[in-house]
């Protein structure tokens, strides 16, 4: 049911272009960017892992199901409390310099994001008889049609119900009957090889990446979400979608251990070949696709959405209501949005390889995600929240070691892994 905040409050309801509104409480910016985290790249990094290690990092999904929530749970109290988006609250409070080169670096990742989520649409295009060029532009002109044509709020519906269709994975590990005791045989193994090391750091680069907490802080404040209900009920949506991108990538790993071990994906016809003799050919074409299709066009809404809000924010037009506005009255953050798809689409007729573009990226965000959460535990710590809203004491403390052990370990991951690969 809608909380009387939701439904009654003018400051808590987005208006649609026909003059109508939209009031669906269970839907809220930490359930949609959530539901994007597992996007193409996120499912063959997840499959990967399956396919060539089992299930040696099936513990690792769980652990990081209260990280992602950590993380994401302070982009609400900043965007509450501030009313600002994270680039603009790292400019008022580390300055323009910090500001920008945190800016540059978040859409450099979100042009190789929007690569990664393009080619997911293009993929699955593929399994149904288009060329990879027609489902490339195919993907640009949704996601550009959709921002374009429609607000935030509705982008924000229209995102998640193509997000729940990851769930097809969920369905597919159970069809495979996957034997428990390998399951936890297999949860107990642990390699040291540079690839599975590497693997560590991409799955970890996977779940937190920093355009989830760049999109979500800029997304509270375009919701107008203010303290009280409308907080507790966006963290309550964060925790559940921190929990379904979790029982995905658990799912897409499961599938693939399930469908047999030391298996090199080089396609995501691979995926598909390892699912039909559990599905059927149809069935399981009809889960990759739904698959892939929902969590790439979810992402890229929000990999785009970010980079232009970020952009803006750094430039001083902070304006996190852009989206309810025409073309010619937000001509930045529309001149952005439109640069990032461009560079995707760019990118990907380059004729790159999907299977190592996507783990090269998921590689990226393990890299990139020492400077992300450095920002973001400086902020929700320090003066930027008021007193009341602070993170103190033991609170503090905890997010201080889970986020060092997180960003340690996905660095040094990271890096061990590359410095394999080189010398290999």
């Amino acid at each position: 049911m809608a909380s009387a905040e939701l439904v009654t409050t003018a400051s808590e309801r987005t208006p649609l272009k026909g003059g109508s509104w939209i009031s669906w409480s269970a839907i809220g910016p930490g359930l949609l960017v959530c539901l994007a985290d597992t996007d193409a790249g996120c499912l063959i990094v997840a499959s990967q892992s399956g396919a060539r290690w089992g299930y040696s990092l099936l513990p690792l999904q769980v652990l990081l199901i209260p990280i992602l929530f950590m993380a994401q749970e302070l982009t609400i109290r900043l965007g509450v409390y501030t009313r600002q988006g994270h680039t603009a609250c790292i400019k008022a409070h580390f300055g323009p310099f910090w500001a920008w080169s945190a800016c540059i670096l978040l859409v450099f990742e979100c042009v190789c994001a929007m690569t990664s989520e393009i080619s997911g649409v293009a993929v699955v295009g593929e399994l149904w008889g288009l060329s990879h060029t027609s489902g490339t532009f195919l993907a640009a002109a949704i996601v550009i049609t959709v921002v374009l044509c429609f607000n935030y709020r509705q982008i924000e519906v229209v995102g998640t119900a193509l997000g729940l269709f990851e769930l097809a994975f969920v369905v597919t590990m159970f069809a495979l009957h996957p034997d428990p005791g390998e399951v936890f045989r297999g949860a107990h193994t642990f390699h040291s090889e540079p690839e599975f090391m590497g693997l560590v750091a991409a799955n970890i680069g996977a779940v937190i990446m920093p355009w989830m907490i760049y999109f979500q802080q800029s997304a509270v404040v375009a919701r107008r979400i203010t303290p009280g209900e409308g907080m507790r009920q966006e963290r309550s949506h964060t925790l559940v979608g921190s929990i379904l991108t979790q029982l995905v990538m658990i799912g897409a790993l499961v599938t693939l251990a399930a469908a047999g071990k030391a298996r090199n994906l080089n396609s995501v016809q691979d995926i598909l070949n390892a699912m039909e003799p559990a599905l059927g050919a149809e069935a399981a074409k009809v889960a990759v696709s739904l698959g892939f299709l929902g969590g790439s066009l979810c992402a890229a809404f929000v990999v785009s959405l970010a980079a232009s809000w970020a952009v803006c924010e750094a430039l001083g037009h902070d304006n996190e209501l852009s989206m309810d506005q025409p073309l010619s009255k937000a001509p930045h953050f529309y001149g952005c949005f439109l640069g990032v798809v461009g560079m995707g689409v760019g990118v990907l007729l380059s004729g790159v390889d999907m299977v190592r573009l996507n783990v090269l990226v998921e590689l990226l965000n393990g890299l990139l995600l020492p400077f992300a959460v450095g920002f973001l535990f400086l902020l929700a710590t320090g003066d930027a929240l008021p007193v009341e809203a602070r993170v103190t004491g033991l609170h503090k403390w905890t997010i201080a070691v889970v986020f060092s052990c997180c960003t340690a370990l996905s660095f040094g991951t990271a890096v061990y892994g590359i410095i394999g690969h080189v010398s290999a």
